[in-house]
């Protein structure tokens, strides 16, 4: 088996090459960041749970937090596209549930980056996206915007951390009355 691996890796572009190898380093991070503390995961420790050299790591990353700013900017980029979606234009009721069910099918790695102090970034930078997408960029709705992603990411923890009881469609209809 590991022969036709290897071989089978031989054929690939160093393009897929580098993708399968930081695939496996981000995974292997997010599965290390579940059973320990960030600070305590060494490279020499990732390196060997994701299966790839030294080299290999700092070919494509140049640290740990890296690829945790890469995975949070993937699910920023997901939120930013969805903000241009033209099928929300209308309707932030669908938007709040498929936030939902997104973070649903996403909750692991949402919850061990939330555990290693490292989901801030995430709700940091989505204000600045907001009011990008509106236009508006007035103090009051700057300020308006921080208190409902707030409140937003409040209600996402609680709902994750109390096992996501209530459905998609149940979180929609709460977020929305809340807007």
């Amino acid at each position: 088996m590991e022969q036709i691996i290897s071989s089978n890796l031989k054929h690939l572009s160093n393009n897929e090459a580098n993708r399968i190898t930081r695939e496996a380093i981000r995974t292997a991070l997010l599965y290390l960041m579940d059973i320990k503390d960030f600070d305590k995961i060494s490279i020499s420790e990732l390196v060997r749970k994701a299966g790839v050299s030294r080299q290999a790591f700092y070919r494509n990353y140049t640290s740990k937090e890296a690829i945790v700013i890469e995975i949070e900017d993937t699910i920023l980029s997901s939120f930013a596209d969805s903000l241009n979606d033209p099928k929300y234009a209308a309707n932030l009721r669908l938007w709040f549930y498929d936030l939902f069910c997104f973070i649903k099918k996403n909750q692991k790695l949402i919850l061990v980056l939330h555990k290693a102090n490292l989901s801030d970034m995430l709700f940091s930078e989505a204000p600045f996206l907001i009011e990008k997408w509106t236009g508006e960029n007035t103090i009051q709705f700057h300020y308006h915007i921080i208190g409902s992603l707030g409140a937003l990411k409040a209600i996402v923890l609680e709902w994750l951390s109390t096992g996501m009881k209530e459905n998609c469609d149940d979180m929609a209809n709460l977020c929305m009355r809340y807007t």
